[in-house]
């Protein structure tokens, strides 16, 4: 029975063990009962895929040169890219520091220098992408396939986007032949690269460096004509400084000074009485603003600081970091304004109430300042101040900022200011 179950096969072998267990007790010694043995571990139920789950490696990598054949000490790019798995339960994160152009090793040949591009998404795939510029120098690789070296990629697998890290994997590259042509004949001791510029080279960036010159020249020839043009502008500026400072006098700012004028003459005549001298001044002053609302030029005259008024004039002062001075007259008598009043073009509303107030206050001072006795009519002579001090402030008011403004797009009275013309000197 023994030899039977050596010599044949094992079904003769199963077959005796399971049909004859008692025969093999029988013959066999006793021996000691086997101590019995752990319990199963209980089978891990398989996961069966999800519909449209595909099996793939989760990472892979490919090499490609710019050229299928190089020459010894010729740059070239070899330009390596991978693909690794990224989804949101799966992520494969490949260690890319060690295909750095500064780590990389691709003996015999030398990489000096290299880029690493922007990564591309196309789920489930991120695919890596870097540039080395390499080159091989040696005199024994002429004629022949030079192969780049192998290139191991570690990474590892990652659950979902934050999840624990496996163990490290590691990928391998195969490697990538390229050939290398011959330079030099087969007698030949050594290598000597020789110059490829040509005398028309030469000829050409001659004529390029002379034509760059040439529009230096001119460049800074317009730079200097420019500059000249500035420096005669400021002299010249300095010789028509008479005729700059010859602007005409903004209407605000003549009528702010009248009304600060009239304000001193009704103070004086207060503490005193009026007298014709006082009327005379207040009719000067309102004549300023009558001209303002006739829409007429002031007779004007720029004056150096401190000089003195005449009679019927007005020293205004205008600009605010660079005050100047100017005398002022104006030439409105209450026949003009009485003709502004009736003909086609007559104002309305505030406006044409300020010429009647005007009107009337010059006709009443007209009459105080040249009365041939002497004798004023003080109550009747304060009213027509007072009454054209309103009229003067109600137009100063239209012609300030923004309202001017607002009457030059409405086309609404009052009018606009227009041009001052200039008095003789």
């Amino acid at each position: 029975m023994a030899v039977s179950f050596h010599t044949r096969g094992a079904a003769l072998a199963l077959v005796v063990t399971l049909g004859a267990p008692a025969l093999l007790v029988a013959q066999a010694p006793p021996a000691r009962s086997p101590a019995p043995a752990p319990p199963p571990a209980p089978a891990r139920p398989a996961v069966a895929p999800r519909p449209g789950d595909v099996a793939t490696d989760p990472i892979k990598c490919w090499w490609r040169t710019d050229r299928p054949a190089i020459r010894v000490g010729e740059r070239f790019t070899v330009t390596l890219t991978c693909g690794v798995i990224e989804t949101s339960s799966i992520t494969v994160v490949p260690n890319a520091t060690q295909l750095d152009p500064g780590a990389v090793g691709l003996t015999p040949f030398e990489v000096v220098t290299g880029r690493r591009h922007e990564d591309v998404v196309a789920a489930p795939w991120r695919y890596l992408q870097f540039e080395y510029d390499a080159r091989l120098l040696g005199d024994g690789f002429f004629g022949q396939d030079v192969n780049i070296p192998p290139l191991t990629v570690t990474y590892n697998v990652q659950q979902g986007n934050s999840g624990p890290q496996g163990r490290d994997q590691r990928y391998v590259l195969p490697a990538l032949p390229i050939r290398v042509l011959s330079l030099v004949p087969r007698g030949a001791a050594d290598i000597r690269d020789s110059s490829r510029d040509t005398f028309a080279a030469t000829e050409a960036h001659r004529f390029r460096s002379t034509a760059l010159f040439v529009a230096a020249s001119i460049t800074f020839a317009f730079a200097a004509l420019l500059v000249l043009f500035g420096l005669v502008q400021v002299l010249g500026g300095i010789r028509r400084r008479a005729a700059v400072s010859s602007r005409p006098v903004p209407a605000a700012a003549a009528l702010s000074a009248s009304l600060r004028a009239l304000q001193q003459v009704k103070a004086e005549a207060n503490r005193e009485a009026w007298t014709p001298v006082l009327a005379r001044r207040a009719l000067a002053l309102l004549r300023v603003g009558s001209t303002v609302a006739l829409g007429r030029p002031l007779a004007q005259r720029y004056v150096p600081r401190g000089t003195a008024e005449r009679d019927g004039q007005l020293l205004v002062r205008t600009g605010l970091f660079r005050p100047r001075y100017a005398l002022v007259s104006g030439g409105g008598t209450p026949q003009m304004l009485a003709h502004r009043l009736d003909n086609g073009a007559a104002p309305s509303g505030p406006a044409r109430v300020s010429v009647q107030e005007l009107q009337d206050a010059l006709q009443t001072l007209n009459a105080a300042a040249y009365a041939r006795n002497g004798e004023i009519d003080g109550a009747g002579v304060a009213s027509a101040v007072e009454q054209g001090t309103r009229a003067v402030r109600r137009l100063r008011t239209a012609h300030r900022w923004p309202m001017s403004a607002l009457a030059r797009l409405t086309q609404a009275d009052p009018p606009a200011d227009r041009p001052f013309a200039l008095s003789g000197r």
